[in-house]
């Protein structure tokens, strides 16, 4: 997520409207989502490192957090992808740019074990005070 709006910082900044005389960070709908792109990969951080927290303070819920992170995090970058790839238009699917590899990779949490799915099953029994197998 961090590379994905870095590239897409980046891009913003050089790529030109050359019939507005605007660079593209100067659109509205552009800055919108990369807004976006920004908050989700910052709420990502945010929650891994309070499950890192979690972990080294020995807290209760650290189990809970280790099973969130990764289900939220893999969620988040295939949001913020989705969001480069929209933002950056056609230019993100040059491989110099690197979006479009990022864009293939974020989806990969989906179906690599443990799947979202079954993530967020895990997550569903522990609140529930369910056995998670």
């Amino acid at each position: 997520m961090e590379a994905a709006t870095a590239e897409t910082t980046a891009h913003l900044g050089a790529a030109r409207l050359e019939h507005l005389g605007q660079t593209l960070a100067e659109q509205p709908l552009a800055r919108v989502d990369h807004a976006r792109m920004r908050i989700a990969t910052d709420q990502a951080a945010a929650l891994l490192a309070d499950t890192l927290a979690a972990l080294e303070d020995g807290r209760e819920e650290a189990a809970l957090r280790v099973l969130e992170v990764k289900a939220a995090a893999g969620e988040a970058a295939i949001d913020v992808t989705d969001l480069a790839m929209k933002v950056c238009g056609g230019a993100a699917f040059r491989k110099e740019l690197g979006i479009e590899r990022r864009f293939r990779d974020a989806r990969a949490a989906r179906v690599m074990a443990p799947t979202t799915d079954a993530l967020l099953d895990f997550v569903g029994r522990a609140i529930n005070g369910l056995p998670l197998l």
